[in-house]
């Protein structure tokens, strides 16, 4: 095959996938080599992890083998023992708490873990997740009035709470003592909760401070179950074990995109076997539909398990994804799966539609430090992965509102090098409300103050613009020769690297000095070629080969591989339960 010459000009300026310049992280190669050495671990995976922090052997220890015993202490929380106090309170006289939740997973993942841990205690739980739609997001007061009139005398809040100042307070006027526990960042002034739950505080001394919504809850059922084992409420039962909820906190964790390091990696690699082997009829549903089975991955979550969970709420109501996490009827779960998939179906077509709306709506506009774009027709459940989408295509801040009649809702997406919450911050004084953290938030504000917003916003950013380059960069950890990848040491130890995700991404390697033993086009237009050691057979496993695979990049077949340099990422596929190294081609240049 000829490679046109516009191709091969393409090559010899940029990257020819991404158009992207390459960063090489710097390496201390005498620490590297240090750690390798006493750490009994290849260079190159070293290499990786002196490049995420991990640059003692205790840590590498720590981090390939992960120990839930390793957690940080529960305790350490500020206002804990306040809460746990009032939920042994609760215990002792069979009181009746309410959990109000929120409905994406991580909030439904949450809820899920405190009404199974507590109904298990032998009280009657209500769980309230409000409607995205009527209600919006956090405490409303329609859910508190619904949840004080059933009864409700204590309420518990997972994924919200920490900017409900006024909802909070009503609830107290209803009669209901809260506890809160939220991971979003918490603002200059605290709600009047019984206990605020949050280690974002800048108060709270609790060592990890990037957990999800469902770390958050998880960590008040460690410190509660602790509390009734000492005050002996178990002395003629058996003691709960909490590692039976991990794959909700594996679930909520990996969806709502918190680094996957520290306490988050130690509690996503256990949920992740717990997925794995999970009887609940919900989960045992979820994995069919998504056609999993036996090594379930973050990715699957990300990408499989979290969008069905997620479309209840962006389409419908987020109680059917509740439903289907705790019921223990099979038909049922059946059945609500199937609906959550068909509501899954109709989010891509109404996210398609959407995206494309505001693909023309940014076309008509000249180059912006930020998209500020709004319609009366846009769905508010879909608006936020819309704006994911166009953050990824045009790496600048974006922000799409719903527009309902005098009020806007908004959802915002920001790239790296943005901290979307703090420029929300900076034009706070054109919002009703807002939230999130630095990658995202969400907003309302009065229809009127849409133009003045979109100005002041564009303004902010454009300042933290001016001082800081923003423009998309393939960050490469090192480099790595083919008989690296290949030496079977490698393998053993980049399984146990995973799972990765936000904060802890999957290495990226720029393979020189191979040769290609073939290159095909495979299923649906798709590069595969087998690569093999230039430098000769001294070992056996050299006499093999490696597969690559590029994703939509078979009309690069016909390239002279020989003479390029090629960015990758490694992946174990399993198939037919045998699994083996490949290589997933992330970008090309020449050398």
């Amino acid at each position: 095959m000829t490679v046109p010459w516009g191709l091969i000009r393409l090559l010899i300026m940029s990257s020819v996938i991404l158009e992207q310049p390459w960063d090489f992280a710097s390496l201390n190669t005498l620490a590297i080599e240090e750690l390798a050495g006493k750490s009994g671990i290849p260079g190159i995976i070293a290499k990786f992890l002196y490049q995420r922090g991990i640059s003692t052997p205790e840590a590498v220890a720590q981090h390939l083998s992960p120990a839930l015993k390793s957690l940080s202490d529960p305790w350490k929380m500020m206002d804990m023992d306040r809460a746990v106090d009032r939920l042994v309170k609760a215990v002792a006289q069979r009181e009746q708490v309410a959990v109000f939740g929120d409905y994406d997973v991580d909030g439904v993942t949450s809820a899920a873990l405190v009404f199974g841990f507590l109904e298990g205690l032998g009280l009657k739980v209500t769980v309230y997740i409000p409607h995205r739609e009527n209600e919006g997001y956090g405490l409303s007061a329609e859910g508190l009035r619904n949840l004080a009139s059933r009864g409700c005398k204590l309420l518990i809040t997972v994924d919200c709470g920490i900017s409900d100042n006024e909802a909070v307070a009503l609830a107290g006027e209803l009669g209901m003592d809260v506890i809160i526990t939220d991971h979003h960042e918490p603002p200059d002034s605290l709600p009047g909760a019984l206990a605020v739950l949050n280690p974002k505080r800048s108060d709270c001394a609790f060592a990890f401070k990037e957990l999800a919504g469902v770390g958050v809850a998880f960590n008040l059922v460690r410190a509660l179950r602790h509390r009734l084992y000492e005050l002996g409420h178990w002395n003629t039962g058996q003691v709960p074990n909490l590692k039976e909820y991990l794959d909700f906190v594996a679930m909520g964790t990996v969806a709502d995109v918190v680094p996957l390091l520290g306490d988050n990696r130690i509690l996503v690699r256990a949920g992740l076997e717990v997925l794995d082997g999970s009887d609940r009829p919900g989960i045992k549903a979820l994995k069919a539909l998504c056609s999993l089975d036996s090594g379930i991955t973050s990715t699957d979550i990300a990408f499989r398990i979290a969008p069905r969970l997620n479309a209840a709420g962006r389409m419908a109501h987020a109680d059917k994804a509740f439903r289907l996490l705790v019921t223990d009827d099979e038909s049922e779960a059946k059945q609500l799966a199937d609906e959550l998939h068909l509501l899954n179906q109709e989010r891509q077509a109404e996210e398609k539609h959407i995206f494309n709306e505001a693909l023309d709506k940014i076309r008509l506009l000249e180059k912006q430090a930020a998209y500020v774009l709004s319609s009366p027709e846009w769905k508010r459940g879909i608006i936020g992965i819309v704006a994911s989408r166009l953050v990824a295509q045009f790496h600048r801040p974006v922000i799409l509102l719903a527009l309902d009649g005098d009020e806007a809702h908004g959802s915002g997406r920001g790239p790296e090098g943005i901290n979307l919450y703090e420029s929300l911050c900076a034009c706070s004084g054109h919002l009703s409300s807002f939230g999130g953290h630095r990658a995202a938030a969400g907003m309302r504000l009065p229809s009127d103050s849409v133009e003045g917003f979109c100005t002041a916003f564009q303004e902010v950013v454009a300042s933290v613009l001016e001082q800081n380059d923003i423009s998309p960069r393939l960050m490469v950890d090192c480099t790595a020769c083919i008989e690296e990848l290949m030496d079977p040491s490698f393998s053993r130890f980049y399984e146990h690297l995973e799972p990765f995700g936000a904060g802890y991404p999957a290495p990226v390697f720029a393979v020189r000095d191979f040769s290609v033993r073939q290159s095909t086009v495979v299923g649906n237009g798709h590069l595969k070629l087998s690569l093999t050691s230039r430098t000769g057979l001294k070992n056996e496993y050299m006499r093999g080969k490696m597969d690559l695979v590029g994703w939509g990049q078979g009309d690069k077949v016909g390239l002279p591989w020989e003479k390029l340099e090629l960015a990758c990422m490694p992946c174990i596929n399993v198939w037919r339960g045998r699994k083996q190294l490949e290589l997933r081609l992330k970008d090309i240049r020449y050398r």
